[in-house]
């Protein structure tokens, strides 16, 4: 067996063994020792810290950043901040897990949870494990309903699968999110059936949102079925709109918009969202940056979930 000084045939084997696949009998005979020895050698490879072993549990928990995290909660004054990361999957996977462990921890704790629409959303819902929470939380939406928004490919709404995950029953706002007439908004919500069921999404004690970012994923479908005219258009762009959440736009420096956008949503006001004790928002990938940004400014989330990449963006920009 060679003196644990010799590196070179230490490296060597190791270099045999685990980069180029062979099996200890071949690296014995490359390296004519015996296989004992070079079984001896491999262990030795590891105890000197010349061969690191890395497990890569693609099912296991999110790995978190926490100087990201300490970073963003002093650059945007929230309360909880969990920036995660997981090997070889994609950001909105790591997001996606680790919101749903953030919503088991809190579901047990609430009387009411509300949650909005979107991809990030729906990922979050889709890995939350059954519960059988005694006594279950009343679960709401904090917007209407569209098909291209706010379900699953099986047809089922986020807000009907998060109650059955939690064991409880869905309260159901039938009414579209988006319409194309302000007067139809104000219409729907004087009925007693949608109006009782925003009002009691606004004094939920957990609301779980995306964040949106203009001419990203969900936010082009929101303009589309708001049907603006060339003239609305004209003034909505002319509010410098960067991002959205629960389909309401905020500017760069966190200033919900106005009309002719806001008139035309049917979902709980922003100043319903500043109102509940805690909000979740949860987005992943760097192309949503400058609408996160604009949301974290506004000051309606107090928890947020992102991946490392979004984070660092974030704090790029800031």
């Amino acid at each position: 067996m060679p003196a644990p000084r010799d590196t070179s045939v230490i490296v060597r084997a190791a270099r045999l063994y685990y980069e180029q696949g062979r099996s200890q009998t071949e690296v014995a005979a490359e390296l004519e020792l015996s296989r004992s020895n070079v079984s001896r050698i491999l262990t030795q490879a590891r105890d000197r810290g010349i061969v690191e072993i890395t497990i890569h549990d693609p099912d296991g928990p999110p790995r978190r950043d926490e100087a990201l995290e300490v970073a963003l909660r002093s650059a945007f004054s929230l309360r909880e901040v969990h920036v995660v990361s997981a090997p070889r999957t994609p950001g909105i996977d790591a997001v996606a897990r680790e919101g749903a462990a953030v919503i088991s921890e809190r579901a047990a704790q609430v009387r009411s949870i509300g949650i909005s629409w979107g991809q990030t959303v729906q990922s979050v819902v889709t890995e939350l494990e059954t519960q059988h929470l005694r006594p279950t939380p009343r679960v709401l939406p904090l917007v209407g309903g569209h098909s291209s928004l706010d379900q699953f490919d099986s047809g089922e709404s986020v807000v009907r699968v998060l109650a059955s995950r939690l064991g409880a029953r869905a309260e159901t706002l039938y009414a579209p999110a988006v319409l194309e007439s302000a007067t139809t908004v104000s219409t729907l919500r004087a009925e007693s059936s949608i109006g009782s069921v925003l009002e009691a999404a606004a004094q939920v004690e957990l609301a779980v949102v995306g964040i949106g970012s203009l001419g990203v994923h969900s936010s082009p479908k929101v303009l589309d079925l708001m049907a603006l005219s060339d003239a609305e258009r004209t003034a909505f762009e002319a509010q410098d709109p960067v991002g959205d959440v629960c389909g309401r736009f905020i500017d760069a420096h966190g200033i919900p918009l106005g009309a002719p956008t806001d008139q035309r949503v049917l979902a709980v006001t922003f100043s319903e969202l500043l109102r509940i004790p805690e909000v979740l928002g949860v987005a992943a990938g760097v192309e949503r940056a400058p609408g996160v940004l604009g949301v974290l400014r506004s000051g309606v989330i107090d928890t947020a979930v992102f991946d490392t990449d979004l984070a660092r963006e974030l704090l790029a920009r800031a």
